[in-house]
């Protein structure tokens, strides 16, 4: 089966090869012209129809990929706060003048140069100048005392 590049070209070779052609020749071409527009229109909507199933199917591809996020990160979303950003762990302190539950990121814990301050007083709830570093990790490392 011809392609209809090549059916183009033979169209436009017969063009170029008679500048002045009679009735019946010119009927010919007209006849061509038209099988090719026909062949052309069929294989639209057959690209057509191809691309509207490979629509849907994608469309049902995504449903099912936002199911399996939905299921496989739906602890992670837990953890999110209505700004849908990600917190690292946080720490709850509280203030020592006037009792409010103080909450930030744990990791500044462990950078140097740190205050926090209660929203509520402006009371410093922590300062990682006042807190020795062994003192972070000894809860960790802390194991029953033998006391003999």
């Amino acid at each position: 089966m011809e392609t209809i590049r090549e059916k183009v070209a033979y169209l436009k070779g017969m063009l170029d090869a008679e500048p002045k052609m009679d009735e019946e020749r010119l009927r010919f071409l007209f006849e061509k012209i038209l099988a090719l527009m026909d062949q052309i229109s069929d294989e639209l909507d057959a690209v057509s129809s191809a691309q509207a199933e490979l629509e849907d199917y994608v469309a049902e591809i995504d449903l099912d990929l936002a199911a399996l996020e939905d299921d496989f990160f739906a602890e992670e979303d837990e953890h999110r706060c209505a700004c849908h950003h990600d917190h690292d762990d946080m720490v709850q302190m509280e203030c020592p003048e006037c009792g409010e539950e103080v909450e930030f990121e744990e990791d500044f814990l462990y950078d140097d140069d740190v205050q926090i301050t209660c929203p509520s007083c402006g009371a410093t709830v922590y300062d990682s100048e006042d807190v020795d570093d062994d003192d972070l990790f000894e809860e960790d490392f802390d194991g029953p005392e033998d006391e003999d």
